[in-house]
């Protein structure tokens, strides 16, 4: 194995920025980053830092003004939307502070949707079996608006997870939550981040979420302010 089949992230000298009415921004300044598979990293800092820049670049939703962005070996900063897009769908899973299940589809359905859109074989089965992994087989056929907050994160694990990735994204999974209901959503993600061997990079204000991470980077006005 070479040392590039070990990193499931290495950013380089990335930098982002855009150009409004009041001229030049600079979001993100020359910011380096190597998270090995199957390890974890926090992305903290105070709003408005970047740190959730920094996170849709790694994920490849967006690309970077200048430097260099590798997932999992593919060059991100030199790929067009559809490459990134087929990358995206193949290794990586999202989670949101806000969800985004889809309010028509229960929640069996909404975990089944990624296998469907990329031609999953088993999608039902594999949904009831990733349901069942979160705690919520007797909630499956309830639909998004018929779920707590925490269950309906909860879905929303299930569905990042669900095609098993390689590497899942998360901001702030907690934001929403009450302490309580948060802790055990984090609980949760640990848990399902060992069982796969995922690595997991998330954006988060808790710190508690945070210490649970094998790495934490702090951005301070779009710099890396330290890492450990």
């Amino acid at each position: 194995m070479t040392e590039s089949d070990k990193v499931a992230l290495d950013a380089r000298d990335v930098s982002k920025h855009v150009v409004g009415p009041a001229g030049r921004i600079d979001i993100l300044e020359r910011v380096n980053l190597r998270v090995p598979h199957g390890e974890s990293l926090a992305i903290v800092g105070a709003s408005g830092s970047g740190k959730t820049t920094l996170l849709g670049l790694l994920a490849g939703l967006d690309t970077p003004s200048g430097g260099q962005i590798h997932l999992d070996g593919h060059a991100l900063h030199d790929s067009d939307e559809e490459t990134r897009a087929a990358l995206r769908r193949q290794l990586v899973g999202f989670v949101f502070q806000s969800f985004h299940l889809m309010p028509a589809l229960t929640a069996e359905e909404n975990v089944m949707l990624p296998l469907e859109l990329d031609g999953g074989e088993n999608p039902r089965e594999r949904a009831r079996a990733t349901l069942d992994a979160v705690g919520l087989h007797a909630r499956r056929g309830h639909y998004p608006h018929q779920l707590s907050g925490g269950e309906q994160q909860r879905v929303a694990l299930a569905r990042a997870f669900v095609h098993q990735p390689r590497i899942l994204f998360a901001d702030e999974p907690t934001g929403n939550l009450d302490r309580h209901t948060g802790d055990k959503v984090r609980e949760l993600l640990f848990d399902l981040n060992q069982s796969h061997a995922t690595t997991l990079v998330l954006v988060t204000h808790d710190m508690r979420l945070a210490d649970h991470c094998m790495h934490i980077a702090e951005l301070d006005d779009g710099r890396l302010k330290e890492s450990a």
